[in-house]
């Protein structure tokens, strides 16, 4: 990326970031993808937008075939799963496959089945609070 069109993104909030991070990411510009995540922590911004920059920079990482750095986001994110919509449900997913590609079946199973699981208690708790509110 130019050094021009990066000084222009040091001048967004994180926020703004964060959404040209998922376009470059969704074009298939991994490397550009990645630096504007790395101004995003620069930024120290909240927690949610840290969280999801950190995902998302592990999936660029890992379209990259650069794994260990993937890992190593992906982690960073669990570690902020609180503050993700899905309570890290995607980003186990994400890790898990990142463990298959590179033949660590065990993890990767350890990885889905804790998306799994995650995935099923919002469920539930999803269904008892429309059954709360039903009958409010």
């Amino acid at each position: 990326m130019e050094e021009e069109k990066l000084e222009e993104l040091r001048e967004k909030a994180a926020e703004e970031l964060l959404i040209v991070g998922e376009e470059y990411l969704a074009d298939g510009r991994f490397e550009d993808a990645i630096q504007v995540y790395k101004e995003i922590v620069k930024k120290e911004p909240i927690l949610p937008t840290l969280a999801k920059a950190c995902n998302d920079c592990g999936v660029a990482y890992a379209s990259l075939e650069d794994y260990e750095m993937a890992i190593g986001f992906f982690n960073a994110a669990l570690n902020l799963r609180d503050y993700l919509i899905d309570g890290g449900v995607s980003t186990y997913y994400n890790l898990g496959q990142v463990y298959k590609l590179m033949g660590d079946e065990a993890k990767a199973e350890e990885c889905f089945s804790r998306g799994d699981r995650l995935k099923e208690e919002q469920e539930e708790r999803d269904e008892i609070s429309r059954h709360i509110l039903s009958s409010a």
